[in-house]
């Protein structure tokens, strides 16, 4: 069996550490190629992975060259390439977001339901050691029934430019937030039922004013279909560190997970001193990297992908509430599944 030829649409952060990945520490597959518009990100590529590139993304995702595809573009981008990579026979692993819009998400299961190839998402939390452990404590009962989950993602940094208009992008909830969702989900076993959100641009006011529903600062209220109650925060640019998190509180129990340090703790004259984590790609170094194995394990042995497709349309439905009750301060439900 050859190997899986992978093409890497976007060369930005995360498009690159899945190139790296594919590069060079992936069994059964390899980097053929990265696509991505800028001259500038072409030519650091080309640099870095030795690798073919490519100016067009939507042309590349149809070559007889490349059997899978990795959509880590910007968000607006996604539907229209993940749904011609499908229709053209590829194997897809695309980032968070699944889409900017619901209806855009619709036209890419709908995609995915009339192909025979894998679709994956890019929740790569669910590949972390430490959090994989703490889901799995929950399902084998370890901690009774979970009755309460608090989750916090925190960046050092802002996103990238093009996610700060809420209205192409999904903003903090979306670009932030959607690994806390899935995780709450994950964890749990259920569904969000109702939201409530509040939040505000609380270091990069002027953003807001640039591009109104902007925030850099939410907390949200869930209650999920199970009974279960979710707390999830997001702030950016946290400055700190990289902060992912998550608690899960049951009947007989708890179990925690993440840290914003990395390292040892040395504590000397009544000090304790650790280095912070200052990046989502150093944290989830190896979570990505089994991330990007699995999927090769899925296109070629096959099997039904997971996360999958209804992962990330579930994950952008509570993001859709959740940015609703930002703009009307209302508890927003959900339809039941």
């Amino acid at each position: 069996m050859s190997d899986l030829q992978v093409l890497v649409i976007g060369a930005g952060r995360a498009g690159r550490v899945h190139a790296r990945n594919f590069a060079s520490g992936v069994a059964g597959a390899r980097l053929a190629g990265v696509a991505d518009p800028s001259p500038e990100a072409r030519a650091s590529a080309q640099d870095e992975l030795d690798c073919l590139v490519l100016d067009n993304p939507e042309e590349a995702v149809a070559d007889d060259a490349f059997d899978a595809v990795v959509i880590a573009s910007p968000t607006p981008t996604h539907a229209a390439l993940a749904v011609a990579a499908l229709d053209a026979g590829k194997h897809v692993l695309s980032e968070k977001p699944l889409a900017s819009t619901l209806d855009e998400a619709e036209r890419i299961r709908d995609a995915a339901k009339r192909s025979s190839t894998v679709f994956m998402m890019g929740f790569m939390r669910r590949f972390d050691r430490g959090f994989a452990r703490a889901a799995q404590l929950v399902a084998e009962g370890k901690i009774g029934e979970p009755l309460m989950v608090r989750s916090t993602t925190r960046g050092p940094g802002l996103p990238p430019s093009w996610a700060w208009d809420v209205t192409k992008s999904g903003g903090l909830v979306a670009e932030v937030n959607s690994h806390d969702i899935d995780s709450v989900r994950w964890v749990t076993g259920q569904e969000f039922s109702t939201v409530y959100a509040v939040g505000r641009a609380a270091k990069r006011p002027d953003l807001a004013v640039e591009f109104p529903g902007f925030v850099d600062l939410v907390t949200i209220q869930a209650q999920l279909d199970g009974g279960g109650l979710a707390h999830i925060d997001g702030a950016c640019p946290a400055g700190y560190a990289y902060d992912a998190r998550i608690e899960v509180y049951g009947s007989e129990g708890v179990v925690f997970a993440g840290s914003p340090v990395d390292g040892p703790v040395i504590v000397r004259d009544g000090e304790a001193r650790a280095d912070s984590v200052r990046s989502w790609s150093v944290l989830f170094a190896e979570a990505y990297r089994a991330e990007d194995s699995m999927f090769a394990t899925f296109c070629l042995e096959g099997g039904q992908a997971t996360p999958g497709i209804e992962d990330g349309f579930r994950a952008l439905e509570a993001v859709m509430a959740i940015n609703r009750s930002l703009r009307e301060g209302e508890v927003v439900s959900l339809e039941p599944s």
